[in-house]
C-alpha cells in the first residue's frame, strides 16, 4: 500500500499512530539522553535503551500494519483499564512519577474509537507534563459520573529556589501534537481546558458526555 491509496480516515489514524507512539518514543528517549548527560546513571542508559527499542518496534508494527491499520479489537472497551496500564508503561520509560486514580463506576456506551480517542489524548497531556514541566510528579485522574466523564491531567512542580517559571497553561497548548489531539477530542465531542495546578504547576482537563 502506497501512502496516496489512504484515504482521509486511514491516513488521519497513520498520523495520530506516528506521533502517539513513535515520536513519543523518540522524544521520551531524548529526554533520558539529556539526563544521563548530566548526571550518567546504568539505569537512565537502560530505561533510554527499552526507549528506542520501543520505537522501533512501533516502527516495525506500522510497516507491517499498513493493510489493516485498525487493530480490530472486540466487545466494549474498558478506558479504565487501558488508562491504567498506560501510566504503568509510561511509569518504565522515564523517571518523573506518574500517578493513576479512577473514581466511579465501570464507563458504559464508549465505542472503540472513543476509547482510544481519549486514551491518546491523555497520554500526550502526561507526556508533555513530563517532557516541558519537569515535575516532581503527576497525576492522571479518571472521573465517571452519570452521563459523562472527565480525565484531569495535574502537574506537581519541584521547588527549586530562583528557578525560570515553566510556560504556562495557554503557551503548553499551542504545540502540534495538542493541536492534533484537540481536533481529535472534538471528533467526538469531547473539550480539552487548561488552568493552574497551583503555583508553577499546569492542570490538563478533559470532559465528555457520550450523545
Amino acid at each position: 500500500m502506497m501512502l496516496a491509496d489512504l484515504d482521509v480516515a486511514d491516513a488521519r489514524h497513520l498520523q495520530q499512530r506516528l506521533h502517539d507512539d513513535l515520536g513519543q518514543y523518540l522524544c521520551l528517549a531524548v529526554m533520558q539522553i539529556d539526563e544521563v548527560a548530566a548526571a550518567p546513571e546504568a539505569a537512565t542508559l537502560k530505561r533510554t535503551r527499552t526507549l528506542l527499542c520501543g520505537a522501533l518496534q512501533e516502527l516495525r508494527s506500522l510497516i507491517g500494519g499498513l493493510e489493516q491499520l485498525h487493530d480490530g479489537r472486540h466487545g466494549e472497551p474498558d478506558l479504565a483499564a487501558r488508562l491504567a496500564a498506560c501510566v504503568c508503561h509510561l511509569n518504565t520509560l522515564q523517571a518523573i512519577p506518574v500517578s493513576c486514580t479512577i473514581e466511579g463506576p465501570p464507563m458504559r456506551r464508549i465505542s472503540e474509537q472513543a476509547c482510544e480517542i481519549l486514551l491518546c489524548a491523555t497520554r500526550e497531556l502526561l507526556v508533555n507534563a513530563c517532557k516541558h514541566g519537569k515535575p516532581a510528579g503527576v497525576d492522571a485522574r479518571l472521573s465517571v459520573l452519570p452521563g459523562r466523564l472527565s480525565i484531569t491531567v495535574t502537574e506537581h512542580p519541584r521547588a527549586v529556589a530562583g528557578a525560570a517559571p515553566e510556560p504556562g497553561a495557554e503557551s503548553r497548548g499551542q504545540g502540534w501534537g495538542l493541536r492534533m489531539t484537540r481536533d481529535g477530542l472534538s471528533r467526538i465531542g469531547a473539550r480539552l481546558r487548561w488552568r493552574s495546578g497551583g503555583p508553577g504547576g499546569v492542570q490538563a482537563r478533559i470532559s465528555w458526555a457520550p450523545q
